[in-house]
Parts: structure tokens; C-alpha cells; sequence
């Protein structure tokens, strides 16, 4: 019972830790104790909540001094979409003949609520609901080591795409409707080839994000 405590208060610094990191520009330090104390929460379940972040390469420990936020370049962005699309290409070929109707109803209520969530500028509910869609073939494949794999990745990414979440748009929406398209006729060439496009718009949308973030921080700091 005791077991199951410190794990459910390393799991709740676990969130706050991920929610402060978001605000954080990369190369920043953030103490344990300090952010312990800022959350209200013993030492132990927020150290291991900062050791699960730099061994999902969140956070970075540098010897005698601390932990640091990692920067995320450009070309990390880049090999993150390859990896999404080795994964979720693959995952899609082996389950496409189980797909039914009701995993397509699911994927498109999530897809309605991803749009409501950035209608409303939401991006952190965007970002779940995004992982929720993308999961479903997954749960059909059924490979638990592949799901924890693809769900670190894609924590690993939230953290970055937070930041640069404003230059989001609905050409996702568009996508998903003719992947769904692809699944609902049969059609497994056509899912293959929208889900691999979707995700490859997407990284380029991540892209141009990413250089209006740098752009818009040099001019920050310039105007000061």
C-alpha cells in the first residue's frame, strides 16, 4: 500500500515537473529542492520524478551541479518524425484488417475534440487527444513494449511542441479525414499514404514553428 502511495505522488510530481519544463527555455536549471518546495511535496517522489524526465531525455544531470532542461534542436525535431513514421506505419500494416467500426467512431470523437481543444487554444488537452487518436492502432496491435516506446517518444516531444504550440492550424483535421477515409473503404494504400503524409505535413508545420520560436527570441532579445 505504501508502494502504491510513493508511486501515485511520483506520477502527480511527475505532471507538475512536465508542466514547469514547459514554460522553461532549454539549457535552464531547475533544482529538486527547490521545485519540492514550490509544489508542496516531500524530497524522494520529485528526485524520482526528475530522474523518469532524464531518462525519457527530457532532463539533463550535469555531475555536482544539477539538472537542466535539454535543448531541442531542429534535427531532433526532424528524427522524431521519422521514428513516428517507421512506427506508426508499421503498426497500421499489421493491424489494418482489424481496424472496425467502432475504433473509427473512436478516432473521430478525439479528433472532434482535438479541434474543439485548439479552437480554444487548449494546446496541452490538444496534445493528449493527439496521442489518444494516434494510440488507438496500437492498443489493436497489442504490443506493450511498442506502446510504452511510442508514448515516451511522444512525451518527449510534447515538451517542445508546447512551446511552439501557437503556430498550430486545422490542416491536421483535413488530414485525419482522409486517412479516415483510407480505412473506412478498405483502402489500405490510401491509409498508408495519408497517415505517412500527415505526418510528415506535420513535421513540417513543427519546422516552421520551431524557426519562428528562435526568430521570435532573438528579437526579444535584441529589443532588450
Amino acid at each position: 500500500m505504501e508502494s502504491n502511495s510513493k508511486q501515485l505522488l511520483s506520477d502527480v510530481a511527475y505532471e507538475a515537473l512536465k508542466e514547469r519544463i514547459i514554460s522553461l527555455p532549454g539549457g535552464s536549471h531547475i533544482s529538486i529542492r527547490q521545485f519540492a518546495g514550490e509544489v508542496d511535496m516531500s524530497y524522494t517522489p520529485v528526485r524520482e520524478a526528475f530522474l523518469r524526465m532524464e531518462q525519457e531525455g527530457i532532463l539533463k544531470w550535469v555531475a555536482n551541479v544539477g539538472f537542466f532542461v535539454e535543448t531541442i534542436d531542429i534535427t531532433e525535431i526532424i528524427q522524431f518524425f521519422q521514428v513516428r513514421e517507421c512506427l506508426e506505419v508499421f503498426v497500421l500494416e499489421q493491424v489494418f484488417e482489424q481496424i472496425e467500426e467502432h475504433h473509427i467512431d473512436e478516432m473521430k470523437t478525439i479528433n472532434a475534440k482535438q479541434y474543439e481543444a485548439l479552437s480554444k487554444g487548449n494546446i496541452k488537452e490538444y496534445q493528449s487527444l493527439d496521442l489518444q487518436f494516434h494510440e488507438v492502432i496500437f492498443r489493436i496491435y497489442g504490443n506493450k513494449l511498442l506502446l510504452e516506446f511510442y508514448r515516451t517518444i511522444r512525451e518527449r516531444y510534447m515538451i517542445v511542441s508546447s512551446k511552439i504550440g501557437k503556430w498550430l492550424s486545422d490542416e491536421a483535421f483535413i488530414e485525419h479525414t482522409e486517412y479516415f477515409n483510407g480505412l473506412e473503404t478498405g483502402n489500405k494504400e490510401k491509409a498508408i499514404k495519408e497517415l505517412s503524409q500527415h505526418i510528415n505535413k506535420n513535421m513540417e508545420r513543427m519546422k516552421e514553428g520551431y524557426i519562428n520560436l528562435i526568430m521570435g527570441n532573438r528579437q526579444s532579445v535584441t529589443i532588450k
